[in-house]
Parts: structure tokens; sequence; C-alpha cells
């Protein structure tokens, strides 16, 4: 009977300890599928927007966040339906700096990067469709009006640059001149420097008046090209604080003294008057330092005779009247 129990006991244990693998092969299969379900339908919040089909095959991921107006143009599959995951490879990005790309016979743009109400354009076959960008979390800094005019200026080598001003400070967008090429670059106040390739950048990005420089041909021979941004709209207000460049140094006066009246005046009360003695004191003699000055040297000169003959002819006078 012990044997029996003994055996029976035995056989329970064995049996559960071959079905303990399997039974947590189950439970974990039951666990994780609707974990893994999950995280495939999640999506990055960077990459997150509002996906819409404009081809076959295409969709746009529209987006309008911190980083700005985004166009995340992405493959998926043939038969994609709303609803259906998004993430899948990247054909084109459309931001505020690269703002037209061609997609699969698809040309798009982003229009009305710095307004309220940004939109990607897609056009084929002549026809056009818009499709507006969800609204920001946060108004703008300046209202559209407070963007000036754009200044288009020629910059050579098949480039062109709009000049803009805003709130925000100066911008250049430099672009192809031919409509068909998609290459941009631009700069702004708080990145103002372009591409070592070539001289491009803003000079005195924070100032009141700054001003575009360029020269993207040409050795060192050939002069730089300048252009001044345009103005803000009128009521329309900067917001930074204004800085000017430093100045240059201004060179250190001379150390040497010029000669000026007040020095000649100073020299000149540096002579002496000296009071003859004795016989000669009817005449005064002039003594002046050891110049080169030989006016004043024959004045004295001049000065003495005239005492001597003086105190001469007074000694004949008494004489004569001594003699009578």
């Amino acid at each position: 009977m012990r044997t029996a129990l003994r055996a029976s006991i035995a056989t329970a244990v064995l049996a559960g300890a071959l079905l303990a693998p399997i039974a947590g092969t189950a439970y974990a299969a039951t666990t994780t599928a609707p974990a893994a379900a999950a995280v495939a339908a999640t999506v990055p919040d960077r990459y997150a927007g509002t996906p819409v089909l404009i081809g076959t095959g295409v969709v746009a991921v529209l987006r309008n966040k911190s980083e700005g107006p985004e166009a995340w143009i992405r493959a998926v599959s043939d038969d994609w339906k709303p609803g259906d995951g998004y993430t899948g490879r990247v054909l084109a990005t459309l931001d505020v700096e690269h703002l037209k790309a061609s997609v699969n016979g698809l040309e798009l743009e982003l229009v009305g990067k710095d307004s309220a109400h940004p939109s990607l354009s897609v056009a084929k076959g002549g026809t056009t469709k818009s499709y507006p960008l969800p609204q920001a979390a946060t108004a703008p800094t300046a209202p559209a009006d407070c963007v000036s005019k754009v200044k288009q200026v020629n910059l050579g080598a098949g480039l062109q640059a709009d000049l803009t001003m805003s709130p925000k400070g100066p911008k250049v967008v430099m672009h192809g001149a031919d409509p068909a090429d998609t290459w941009t670059r631009t700069l702004t106040r708080t990145n103002p420097k372009g591409s070592s390739d070539y001289l491009s950048r803003i000079n005195n990005p924070s100032s009141a008046k700054p001003v575009f420089e360029w020269k993207t041909q040409g050795g060192n021979d050939v002069p730089s090209g300048f252009a001044d941004f345009p103005a803000l709209p009128k009521g329309c207000t900067l917001d930074y604080q204004v800085t000017e460049e430093t100045p240059a140094p201004k060179p250190e006066p001379s150390t040497a003294k010029p000669v000026t009246a007040t020095n000649v005046s100073a020299q000149t009360a540096a002579q002496t008057t000296v009071v003859p003695q004795g016989a000669v004191a009817a005449g005064a003699e002039i003594v002046s330092e050891d110049t080169d000055n030989t006016t004043t040297l024959a004045a004295g000169a001049g000065a003495g005779l005239l005492a001597v003959f003086a105190v001469l002819g007074a000694t004949v006078l008494r004489r004569r009247r001594s003699h009578n």
C-alpha cells in the first residue's frame, strides 16, 4: 500500500515537472502578444503627426510643433488606408529650410511657413491639391503682417537670395535661380554664417541695420556683394535686444607737444631783464638765454649801444658847462 502511494506521488511530481515549461510558455504567449501589438502601434512623438495619402504608396505626415511646420513624406503599401501605420521609409522631408521636393512624380511645396496656417501643396499632371498642416500649439512670435516684403538679390553663379526682416531678426533664404532647382540654404540672426565653400553671411545680425554679404564666384580680387535688409513694417518691433558691433579702437594721441602760441609765450617769458648798475644805469640791457633767436640778440646789443651813447653825451655836456 505504501509502495503504491509512493509510486503515485512520484508520478504526479514527474508529470508536474514535465508540464511546467509548457504551461509557462503558454502563459508567456498570452501575456506577451498584446504587449507586442501595443509596441508596434506606438509612434515616437518626434515623428507623430497627421498622415494623409497624397499618392499611390506615398503618405505625407503633417506636423506643426516646436520644430516648426514639417511634412515627412513616407513610403507605405499600395493599399494603405487611414488608421494604418505610417512609419515607413522616408522619401523626403519638407521644413522651413527645405520648402520643395519631387517624389514619385509629385511636386511638393511647403507653403506659408511663417504664417499661422501653413499647408502642403501637391501638384501632379496639372492638378494641385493643398493639405493644411495642424494648428501650431503656440501662436507665432509675430503676426504675418510684421514680416517685411521680400527683397530678392541676384548672387551670381545661378543663385538668388530672398531677404526679409521680422521681429525675430534678419533672414536670408538662398536658392537656385532655376525653379526646378530645389537646393536652399537659410541664414538667420542666430545662425548668420553660411557654407565654407563660398562667402555668405549676415554682418552685425543683432543690430538695427544688418547687412548681407556674399561672394559666390571669382578670386580674392573680386569684391564682395552687399545688400541691406528691408525695414520692418510700421508698428512692428524687434523681440530681442539690439546690439551694435564694437567700433574699431581709436589711435592713441601723440605724446609730443605741438608748438603753440602758449608755448611761445612761455618761452618768451623765460627771458630776463637786467638793470645795469653804476655809470650805465640810464640804459637797460636785455639778456636772453642762449638760443638761436638772432633777432632777440640784435635787439639786446642795440639797446646797450644806445645806453653808452647817452652816458657819453651827458658827460660831454657837463664838461662844457664847467668850462664856461
